[in-house]
């Protein structure tokens, strides 16, 4: 490339950067506006926070007030036992054996 050719270019490059600058925004211009958007972030999560504790506080005191003295019925569990057809499965020989702890004479045998 010529001189003259090489000074064209380098000319046209200063345009292209001039050009991109005009249009890009200031960087403390940038980080004000982060900063406003972090804050009107901020406020919205608190609102939305606010809102959603005093619907759940609504929804408890309507809870409480339409239950209007009203007494909960007591089941009888005992009476609620049920037993499986196949419960007899699990009944296996010897278990009463692991349920009890061993005791053992002064020779070292078993009583029953």
């Amino acid at each position: 490339m010529t001189d003259n050719g090489e000074r064209q270019l380098h000319e046209q490059f200063r345009a292209l950067r001039r050009q991109a600058a005009a249009g890009a925004p200031e960087f403390r211009d940038v980080l004000a506006s982060l900063k406003r958007r972090r804050e009107r972030a901020g406020r919205l999560r608190g609102r939305v926070a606010g809102l959603a504790i005093a619907a759940a506080a609504a929804l408890v005191l309507f809870a409480v007030l339409r239950s209007g003295g009203k007494r909960a019925v007591l089941v009888d569990l005992a009476a609620a036992r049920w037993e499986a057809p196949t419960d007899f499965l699990l009944r296996t020989p010897g278990a009463e054996l692991l349920r009890a702890v061993p005791r053992l004479t002064s020779e070292g045998r078993l009583l029953p």
